[in-house]
């Protein structure tokens, strides 16, 4: 008997190791593509803007990717506007997508700086910036993302 219940618990324990192992990827992952899906002010202030940014997070691999945590840079024409960091657990399933509402705080100044600036041109679209990374909780080392697009002249609407 006690040669039947050993081979069981072999049989277990590898069966348990086989699946915890398939959570954890064999390569680096490839960075998650995240588009800015909108901005929207939440609080404003004499010095200080609370803004929040809405992120379309969609993940290109075979496999999930557990996040542990987003943090990013945002840049407007160049300049940077904002930074934002995000501690929100969330899991994006295989090539799907995740939506995640990051809080930001901004001097006043600054944002109202940079549309002043973006106003004088008369440019029809005003080129952004977002640079930062992911922290997953099955991979070692953060993943670094870069997206950057066109955005139109709020001046010109």
């Amino acid at each position: 008997m006690p040669r039947y219940s050993l081979i069981v618990a072999l049989l277990c324990l590898s069966v348990l190791l086989a699946t915890g192992c398939q959570s954890i990827p064999t390569s680096k992952p490839l960075p998650p593509k995240v588009e800015i899906e909108s901005i929207r002010a939440v609080k404003m202030s004499l010095t200080k803007q609370q803004l929040a940014f809405k992120l379309k997070v969609s993940n290109p691999n075979d496999y999930d990717l557990p996040l542990q945590y987003l943090n990013f840079v945002a840049a407007l024409d160049g300049k940077e506007l904002a930074q934002g960091v995000s501690n929100e657990r969330v899991n994006l399933p295989s090539h799907k997508d995740a939506t995640i509402e990051i809080m930001v705080n901004t001097r006043i100044n600054k944002l109202l700086g940079q549309l002043l600036l973006a106003t004088d041109k008369n440019e029809r679209e005003i080129a952004y910036d977002v640079k930062g990374f992911v922290k997953l909780s099955n991979w070692p080392t953060r993943i670094p993302f870069n997206v950057d697009g066109l955005v139109d002249n709020p001046a010109l609407q």
